[in-house]
């Protein structure tokens, strides 16, 4: 039960004193730079298909290159990320990334296919720096009782940037051309580094993990990472975060594509982006209300299992327009809930000594997710547009049965 003193209803930690307040000046400079820089980096990825396409007249191939190039490098660097995070600062972790992130403007610029793919290593590379350092510093950084809220802003920050550099691109693209696009997000990400630089504060001290005194140790075991692989526990958040990706990468190239083959219209496609976009947002923000109040372990396993519903009537409904409006929307509202309680949980396992490389493990599962779901839907819905659902279906049954592990072996709660 909850306490209300003056009207408010604020969070309370255990010995009923209001929970610290969540807007610092560390979180307002922090989230103020997430979101300048993803309307900085949001061009390349909204212009780089018509931009290859356009204007270098490569095959749509070489896109696919790029983007699984930057995929794999977000996948391997972010697990260095969490090294420097944990044992140098997650502020450092974040800053590196920006910095590298300024090289990802060019490839709008570069002229060559060789160009492109060499710069797509440093893009991945800055992503997995700034998305192990970014949810790390998030972690450090936020009130454990505020931080469902935390988490919401921080994510609702990256998709309203990101959709908003994308639009603004567009238009910046068909008045001044790519190139003008891509020097001026090139200097837009310069400024948002060296303001990182400047204003970004240290995160709050916290335990640093030393490094293995035995010189015969292999690399994986100093890094840390082959202690963590040792706990259920973290195997556990794993697959919870890797199946579900599977499925949501799939999601993701079904619905847009099913919908335009029905209605032949791309402003339907745009309608059902920007719905399924609206309603996944209003669901992040009352999930990371709901973790605030009763914890995230508590949520898992229903989203887990409304997810899998949405899997099985997308299966059944892909026929109709209506169908996959109703059922990728709902699809988008109970994975974005679920993404929001996965923070909290990493904050839970990493108990403020190994966040930056629980955040880094569970960032190699996503990007390792997301390519595997598109890969395998772009693979199945050869044989029938229903296929990729029911390969989705079988990720998330596999993602139920991890969730109830994971649930057992955190069986003492979180808050006391």
């Amino acid at each position: 039960m909850s306490s209300r003193s003056g009207g408010k209803d604020a969070p309370r930690t255990p010995g009923g004193s209001a929970a610290p307040p969540l807007w610092t000046t560390r979180t307002i400079v922090f989230i103020g730079l997430v979101f300048a820089a993803g309307v900085a980096a949001s061009p390349t990825q909204a212009l780089l298909a018509a931009y290859v396409d356009g204007f270098l007249r490569q095959p749509p191939r070489l896109t696919a290159a790029v983007n699984a190039i930057k995929m794999a490098c977000s996948a391997i660097f972010a697990l260095v990320g969490g090294v420097v995070a944990d044992r140098v600062g997650r502020r450092a972790a974040l800053v590196i990334g920006l910095i590298l992130a300024i090289s990802g403007a060019f490839l709008l610029v570069a002229e060559t296919p060789w160009h492109l793919l060499a710069l797509a290593v440093i893009a991945g590379t800055s992503a997995g720096f700034v998305s192990t350092g970014g949810q790390s510093y998030l972690l450090a950084v936020s009130p454990a009782q505020r931080l469902g809220t935390a988490t919401a802003a921080y994510f609702l920050g990256r998709t309203a940037s990101q959709a908003l550099g994308a639009y603004a691109a567009g238009l910046a693209a068909a008045f001044a051309g790519f190139h003008a696009v891509g020097w001026t997000s090139g200097g837009l990400l310069l400024v948002v580094a060296l303001a990182a630089l400047r204003w970004l504060p240290r995160e709050p001290a916290t335990q640093r993990t030393p490094a293995p005194a035995q010189a015969g140790w292999r690399r994986w075991d100093i890094a840390g990472y082959s202690r963590l692989l040792r706990r259920a526990d973290v195997l556990a958040l794993g697959a919870i975060r890797y199946f579900p990706t599977t499925a949501w990468g799939t999601a993701s190239l079904m619905f847009p594509l099913l919908v335009y083959r029905l209605t032949q219209s791309e402003a339907t496609v745009g309608l059902y982006g920007t719905v399924s976009l609206v309603a996944a947002t209003a669901a992040q923000l009352a999930t990371g209300r709901a973790v605030d109040r009763v914890g995230a372990r508590v949520l898992v396993v229903p989203l887990c299992v409304a997810i899998l519903l949405c899997s099985i009537l997308a299966a059944v409904l892909h026929t109709a327009t209506l169908g996959l409006f109703v059922t990728g929307t709902l699809w988008s509202m109970t994975a974005w809930g679920l993404s929001t309680t996965v923070p909290p949980l990493m904050r839970q396992l990493g108990r403020g000594v190994d966040d930056g490389r629980v955040v880094a493990l569970m960032h190699t599962l996503w990007s390792m997710g997301m390519l595997s779901g598109m890969i395998a839907a772009g693979e199945l819905i050869e044989l029938t547009p229903r296929a990729p659902f029911l390969f989705a279906a079988g990720c998330l049954v596999l993602t139920c049965i991890s969730a109830v592990w994971f649930w057992r072996l955190t069986a003492a709660p979180e808050r006391t």
